[in-house]
């Protein structure tokens, strides 16, 4: 037998998302048993909403992790998008202006940390912490420590209606999915966003305009951050002060989960997709066999510190066999 075409399980874990779309599909398995209300129509729409929160600020996070940088400041973010949005709406505007300057608010805060970060040299963990805490103070003095409240009924359908039985949300995600995944996969700046991850020295002598690609990705990051915002303010028809906050962590989990490295370079879309849908899958178990639901957040850690420590061990086998070779 030709060696050539044997099949390899290394060969399988190397598809694009297939090791969460295991560990999902276990998951789903455990869940089906032990929380018996799990595989309800209404859960399962329930858990598909509450994932495209996390799925589409995932996404935009994925694309700073792949250029090899980090944003802390995408929760700060959401808060900030949806208030402005909120705002608009209850100062009489149009709800398509307002949806648009919510998105324009998301944007923009992208456009500062990539300001900071490419334009004055600020290291990527220190800008985005600072506004972090920028935004989320913002969002406290607009919300006035309540809650900025919106029974708009345009508003509310965008995370609280449906098309065809289908939650408009998670359309609306599926959309957002796979415009980034082809961007990511298919074309030249894709290409671009992952060769500044893997080597920006390399990728600036072969003509990328490495800057620009830094500068794009935390637009995009921004600008996911404000759609994602917008939608959970939907869902909770209201923006409170603390809205967004932890987000942040649980979107580098679910990227991380999908096999996106935390030092660039590596990642993709439908892992983070895959990634989201798991930790909403898993919050929902909790929640419906009555476990604490802290444990959820020492689970995103533990994610998030595994994902560490196996990136910097894939790292060193590949710079052994470099050198060996």
């Amino acid at each position: 037998m030709n060696n050539n075409n044997k099949f390899h399980l290394s060969d399988l874990l190397n598809v694009e998302g297939a090791t969460v779309f295991f560990a999902l599909a276990v998951l789903v398995l455990f869940s089906s048993v032990f929380a018996p209300s799990f595989l309800t129509p209404e859960n399962i729409s329930n858990v598909l909403v509450q994932s495209v929160f996390v799925m589409i600020l995932g996404i935009g996070m994925t694309y700073v992790l792949i250029s090899g940088g980090i944003d802390l400041s995408v929760g700060s973010a959401m808060g900030l998008a949806a208030a402005v949005c909120v705002y608009c709406i209850n100062a009489g505007l149009p709800l398509p202006l307002a949806l648009l300057l919510g998105l324009a608010t998301g944007a923009a805060a992208g456009f500062v940390n990539a300001y900071l970060i490419v334009g004055l040299g600020f290291a990527d963990f220190i800008a985005t912490l600072g506004t972090l805490s920028l935004m989320r103070g913002i969002v406290e003095v607009m919300t006035a420590s309540t809650r900025l409240n919106s029974k708009d009924p345009g508003f509310m359908f965008l995370a609280g209606g449906s098309l065809g039985g289908v939650p408009f949300a998670v359309l609306v995600a599926l959309v957002v999915a796979i415009v980034a995944g082809v961007i990511l996969a298919r074309t030249t700046m894709g290409r671009a966003v992952y060769g500044v991850g893997l080597n920006p020295k390399s990728s600036f002598l072969a003509g990328v305009l490495v800057n620009r690609v830094r500068f794009s990705v935390f637009v995009v990051s921004g600008l996911c951050a404000g759609l994602s915002g917008i939608l959970l303010a939907s869902r909770l028809s209201s923006v409170h002060p603390a809205m967004g906050t932890g987000y942040e962590l649980t979107a580098i989990a679910a990227a991380a989960l999908g096999g996106a490295s935390l030092s660039g370079g590596r990642g993709s879309v439908l892992g983070t997709a895959l990634g989201a849908l798991f930790l909403a899958i898993l919050q929902n178990t909790l929640s419906l066999m009555s476990v604490n639901a802290f444990w959820f957040q020492i689970i995103t850690g533990v994610i998030i510190v595994l994902a560490v420590l196996m990136d910097g061990g894939v790292r060193r086998f590949v710079a052994q066999r470099a050198r060996a070779a």
